[in-house]
């Protein structure tokens, strides 16, 4: 990609082929939420999933991946060779990493299992969009339509990307 001014001073470039924003931040956001609702654990559920669309609309980085892509009209196949299981591996550990925090932060305010539900439900449109790339069909699709819609047009570079999702946590 020629490099524009916006890029050249390493603020912005377009680009949408694997829209996500680490997994690690829709986690403590949604965990945050649920937190929020430490008696109701259907409305933090609710809270973690509509969060996670309300923050990626906010431009953002995110990590390459080698072998995944959730990009329109990709086809993903499940072939366990090695750039299939790097990225997973690095895919649960932001999960993981992200889980952790949520609970970490947020469990004095709300119990576990409702910080879990709201942490898990917060990256859960992520991993759906992954499903979509193997089965192409309702309701997921439709799903993708809208998370593909709500979704920053806008990728982040590195430090300035992962600086605008730690400003969301907050």
């Amino acid at each position: 990609m020629p490099p524009d001014s916006s890029h050249a001073k390493g603020y912005v470039r377009e680009e949408v082929a694997k829209p996500e924003m680490i997994l690690t931040t829709h986690a403590v956001v949604g965990g945050a939420l649920a937190s929020l609702f430490p008696a109701n654990p259907i409305v933090a559920i609710a809270a973690g999933f509509v969060s996670h669309f309300a923050i990626d609309a906010i431009p953002h980085w995110d990590y390459p991946l080698q072998s995944i892509s959730v990009a329109k009209g990709r086809r993903n196949h499940l072939k366990w060779e090695r750039p299939i299981v790097q990225d997973a591996a690095l895919i649960a550990f932001d999960a993981c990493v992200g889980l952790a925090l949520a609970i970490g932060l947020f469990s004095a305010h709300a119990p576990v299992v409702v910080i879990m539900l709201g942490a898990i439900t917060g990256m859960l449109p992520d991993p759906l969009q992954f499903v979509h790339s193997l089965h192409p069909h309702e309701p997921l699709a439709t799903l993708q339509r809208f998370h593909w819609w709500i979704h920053s047009k806008r990728k982040l570079d590195w430090p300035i990307g992962i600086s605008s999702q730690v400003i969301s946590q907050r």
